[in-house]
């Protein structure tokens, strides 16, 4: 029989394909030819490993019952259902700029990474910097150029050196569990490759920090980026330290000596009579067992604290705060992916966008169907000014929730940025019909300020076309479900100045100023357009007074400047 399910198998290989860059096209060279022509490749042997291939002076397709169960057609599938993930970080990057195969360059990028986010995303970047195009056949070799070179050596002074930081104070000063221990087991699992699964407390915190994963009921080493960082010198000199005493030359690991002989020696010393040193073992155990699970129960219900103390803090404009404590909780689950979407947005209420396309872009990385985490790219590179790329992740968040107007709302902006009209007019219409449809279905459901936001954009895209008279009925329909919003209001007084009713124009401004709650940046814009009208109806010196008032709330308004030259010629 075999040693695994079809399932175990197909989830076994299903993980390789994401991590092993080239292993793919071996199994189909495998299966269409019947044979691989055998090389140093190291990749290779997974086939062989796995059973798929026997050694001979070919590597060749085996005899046994796997053929039948991985077909050529499963083999395509498995590709199709990895390749959404690369293609979103081949444009998330821009890698096709930089690289003749784009999608293999992010095959090497996860051979290194495992599929980490972190390093995914830091990895990824530094190719989206590389200066030099990257060639068919280069794409391993620029990789590991680039890991070695800015992770890997003198790592604590690199990219990822925060990252990497916590990991090892994980396993050197670690507050739950034996440090000792700790080093024991991954060097053990170092020099075998993996270890049996076995629920232990170590086992669970070395899982915790991320450093190794459960595959098969295995544990192995997360990526070749932590190994490599983490390497049996870096161990044995970390067991020297605490320990006090010299590394050795070649330290093997059996389960025999997983634990220190000192302490072995300690327990033999006070505990003399067997019975009491089993006894002493079974309850050493139990102690360790039930603090493992109320670690895995507390740190869940210290992650969704966190989590609901961060979004608090971002409603009530605390973005600094509200960034502090979605960090903390990244520190105990790096894969929780709705916190680093809203550090995000939180990072943009600090107007900080290339980290919040940072932010968000690891978010869909970890999940790349989190829609809200695609809508947060769009909007940084929207204020990054990035329009083509803000309109492609708009469109994926759509791809996945058609029917949330929101991302329809805020792909209109980036095609009014590019003056495409006329698609601008499609898309916000489409967005004014959802809101409608959710209004009728839930009569209850307070959607006020997403059609007033609606119907303002949509008066915005006529206004461009010059269609001054349904501009102005879009943006009146906008202030009917919210009055005081400042987009509508303005944009009113301008669909009246391009109906040349310009009275009716400087009325609206005027109340605006008078009546409504404005920023200093708003009554600056709409003194701007006030003086503006007033201008343009022969009246210089109220426009004069207006735009003199408008530059002294905000000094450096070039357009105020400038209208203020033209008023009075």
């Amino acid at each position: 029989m075999f040693g695994f399910t079809i399932k175990q198998f197909n989830h076994r290989f299903y993980k390789l394909s994401i991590t092993l860059s080239v292993k793919d096209k071996l199994i189909q060279s495998s299966l269409h030819r019947k044979q691989v022509t055998g090389d140093r490749f190291s990749k290779q042997k997974e086939l062989l490993n796995l059973g798929l291939a026997v050694q001979q002076d070919n590597i060749k397709e085996s005899n046994s019952p796997h053929p039948s169960i991985v077909k050529l057609s499963w083999v395509h599938q498995d590709l199709v259902n990895l390749r959404p993930f690369i293609r979103s970080t081949v444009k998330l990057f821009k890698l096709a700029d930089k690289a003749s195969c784009p999608e293999i360059l992010v095959q090497e990028v996860l051979a290194w990474t495992g599929g980490q986010p972190f390093l995914t995303q830091k990895v990824c970047q530094l190719l989206c910097e590389y200066e030099s195009f990257i060639g068919a056949g280069e794409e391993a070799a620029v990789v590991e150029q680039l890991v070695q070179n800015h992770l890997i050596t003198n790592w604590q002074t690199q990219i990822a050196a925060e990252h990497l930081q916590t990991i090892q104070d994980g396993l050197i000063a670690n507050p739950r569990c034996d440090s000792i221990w700790l080093l024991r087991l991954y060097q053990q699992i170092l020099q075998q490759g993996e270890l049996p699964v076995q629920d232990s407390p170590v086992q669970t915190e070395l899982l915790n920090l991320g450093l190794v994963v459960e595959q098969e009921n295995k544990l192995k080493i997360s990526n070749q980026i932590y190994k490599s960082v983490f390497n049996l010198s870096w161990v044995d000199q970390q067991l020297a330290n605490i320990l006090e005493i010299t590394p050795p030359s070649s330290s093997r690991m059996t389960s025999d000596n997983l634990f220190p002989g000192s302490i072995l020696k300690a327990k033999n010393l006070i505990f003399q009579p067997r019975v009491l040193i089993f006894r002493g073992i079974w309850i050493l155990l139990a102690i360790l067992g039930f603090s493992a699970i109320c670690w895995s129960f507390y740190k869940n219900i210290e992650v969704n604290i966190l989590f609901q103390e961060g979004n608090k803090l971002f409603n009530q404009g605390e973005y600094k705060k509200a960034i502090a404590k979605f960090d903390k909780l990244l520190n105990i689950d790096s894969n929780y992916y709705q916190a680093w979407t809203n550090r995000g947005y939180a990072l943009a209420g600090l107007q900080e966008y290339n980290k919040m396309l940072e932010s968000c872009s690891t978010a869909t990385i970890i999940e790349p169907k989190a829609v809200y985490a695609w809508n947060c790219q769009g909007e940084a590179l929207y204020n990054l000014q990035q329009y083509y790329e803000a309109i492609s992740a708009f469109d994926t968040a759509i791809a996945l929730d058609t029917k949330d107007p929101i991302f329809w709302i805020n792909k209109t902006e980036s095609l009014l940025a590019l003056k495409q009209i006329d698609t601008a007019l499609i898309t916000i219409d489409e967005a004014i019909n959802l809101l409608q449809k959710m209004q009728k279905a839930n009569p209850q459901q307070n959607i006020t300020r997403e059609l007033a936001i609606a119907y303002s954009h949509k008066g915005k895209v006529l206004w461009q076309k010059k269609q001054y008279k349904e501009a102005l009925a879009a943006f009146d329909q906008a202030l009917m479900n919210d009055p005081q919003y400042f987009t509508a209001l303005r944009g009113r007084g301008l669909a009246l100045q391009g109906l040349k009713q310009y009275k009716q124009a400087i009325a609206q401004f005027q109340q605006m100023l008078n009546e409504s709650p404005l920023t200093d940046t708003q009554k600056a814009e709409t003194l701007y357009y006030m003086g503006q009208t007033h201008c343009q109806l022969s009246q210089f010196s109220d426009g004069i007074v207006a735009l003199e008032a408008a530059l002294k709330l905000k000094p450096d308004y070039q357009a105020a400047e400038e209208a203020k030259g033209k008023c009075s010629r």
